[in-house]
């Protein structure tokens, strides 16, 4: 089946500009990722519930969490939020073709910011450990972080944070159980990160990502 114009354009212009910085996109989707191993930054040309065009997410993603979907994680540059004045809308090809091209420059320009803030480990669990207001899952990032960070003070703080959630439901008490398990691996910090990289290689296969010998952990 063809792709409706709006969304061949915004491809086209997505392999002309984040092809070259790096990215790859997922399958025929309007998804692009930037992998860092642990890491990534996912790009999303999100479509309208009405109406032919595209708003623009861009967030980190964490590995460290094993799921076969991906996730908008940890979001902080100026403009990542799609709010109802930042979408392009498709008249025709001609209009739309250089609002996509824009489109695809600020999304590379939102990349750079993330790989600015996340080039180690070390960095991440600066950034997370900060974060304010701190939610459920940013608490057991953070967690994760400080612990890869060699911080196991910090991480065992963030993942009290997690197990006090008063939430009854599956998937946090099995998010809760997991903080638990790795809060008693931190009491050995070579095993903890050996512990972390086996889930994000499992959740690399999970999501199809492709496979990679080296892991910066560090």
């Amino acid at each position: 089946m063809a792709q409706p114009p709006h969304t061949r354009l915004l491809t086209a212009a997505a392999r002309q500009i984040l092809r070259p910085f790096g990215l790859f996109q997922r399958g025929r989707s309007r998804l692009w990722l930037d992998d860092h191993g642990w890491w990534a930054v996912v790009v999303e040309f999100t479509p309208a519930s009405s109406g032919r065009g595209s708003f623009l997410n861009v967030a980190a993603m964490w590995l460290w969490c094993e799921k076969d979907y991906l996730s908008f994680d940890y979001k902080s540059s100026p403009g990542y939020d799609s709010q109802p004045n930042d979408f392009i809308a498709f008249e025709n090809e001609e209009q739309f073709t250089p609002l996509a091209e824009k489109l695809a420059l600020r999304a590379a320009d939102e990349v750079r910011h993330y790989r600015s803030l996340f080039p180690s480990v070390h960095s991440a669990a600066q950034h997370l450990a900060a974060k304010s207001p701190m939610g459920f899952w940013d608490a057991f990032h953070a967690g994760v972080a400080c612990g890869l960070a060699g911080d196991a003070v910090q991480a065992n703080h963030f993942f009290a944070k997690v197990a006090e959630t008063k939430e009854q439901r599956d998937w946090i008490q099995v998010a809760v159980a997991l903080a638990q398990e790795h809060c008693r691996a931190l009491e050995d910090l070579a095993g903890f990160r050996h512990r972390i990289e086996a889930s994000i290689r499992r959740a690399r296969s999970q999501l199809q990502f492709p496979e990679i010998d080296d892991i910066a952990l560090k």
